[in-house]
């Protein structure tokens, strides 16, 4: 069976589900796309969260971006979620103005959850409509603050958000949170991400280059691959700021540019 015919099946949470989607071709993804329509609001759920997995890892077509566009309309929530979730952060890398004004139309969605995608989604393509929500969002008088939000607030990397961030520092649950915080509050500071996490980085690949274990230095790596997801527009920036750290070590210097993640990512942003 294909993954629509099990999907109908309510086989979706099954091993042979997984196994479909995993040998999925054009033809079953045509017939997942029509099933959107679908009556079923579980049916309509489920091809919201199956689509991105159809793509392998690579870019949805223009077709799958429709379909999904069209599911941030539908009227069960969770299915609104999980379409916004998709072309929020699942497919970060398509940026369409159809997409953007999707993303928008669900800012003041009922469900917040879906708000807080539709958010998320617009800061990381650095659409200006995200920065007064999200500003908003750091100054409620209540105090209440959403990860996603934060978030947000980071990917937009404004420095006029920089004094609200940091009052949304305390009170993370989990180390996650906690790391996400303080990476927020980097990206947002008009000094830049902070000499510690910059000589960190550097320490890092001078060990490397020297052959000395890692050390403490891995943490700093974290914490700017943390600042690398939620910005990855500003791997150039960083990049250089650790290669100022390390001039005069050529060895250093030759690992950061040829062997670390760091420079992947400032090459990738060059060439996008």
């Amino acid at each position: 069976m294909g993954v629509a015919e099990l999907l109908l099946a309510g086989q979706a949470d099954t091993a042979a589900f997984d196994a479909a989607v995993e040998a999925a071709d054009g033809t079953d993804i045509a017939a997942v796309l029509s099933l959107v329509g679908h009556p079923d609001p579980e049916v309509r759920r489920v091809i919201a969260v199956t689509l991105p997995l159809l793509t392998h890892g690579d870019e949805p077509t223009e077709e799958m971006v429709d379909a999904t566009i069209e599911l941030t309309l539908d009227t069960d929530k969770r299915v609104r979620d999980y379409a916004c979730f998709a072309l929020a952060e699942q497919w970060r890398e398509v940026d369409t103005p159809a997409l953007r004004d999707a993303l928008v139309a669900r800012l003041d969605d009922l469900d917040r959850d879906t708000r807080s995608e539709a958010l998320v989604g617009l800061a990381y393509r650095g659409d200006s409509r995200a920065v007064p929500r999200v500003r908003d969002a750091l100054a409620r008088p209540s105090g209440n603050l959403w990860r996603l939000e934060m978030v947000a607030a980071g990917a937009l990397s404004d420095p006029q958000l920089h004094d609200l961030v940091q009052r949304h520092q305390a009170g993370w649950a989990t180390d996650q949170d906690r790391r996400t915080a303080d990476a927020v509050r980097r990206l947002t500071d008009p000094a830049g991400p902070g000499a510690d996490v910059l000589d960190g980085v550097a320490q890092l690949h001078r060990r490397r280059a020297h052959g000395r274990a890692d050390g403490d230095a891995l943490g700093s790596w974290h914490l700017m691959s943390e600042m690398l997801d939620i910005a990855p527009h500003r791997a150039r920036e960083f990049l250089e700021g650790v290669l100022t750290q390390l001039a005069g070590d050529e060895a250093a210097e030759r690992e950061l540019r040829e062997r670390s993640a760091l420079a992947q990512l400032a090459a990738e942003g060059s060439s996008a």
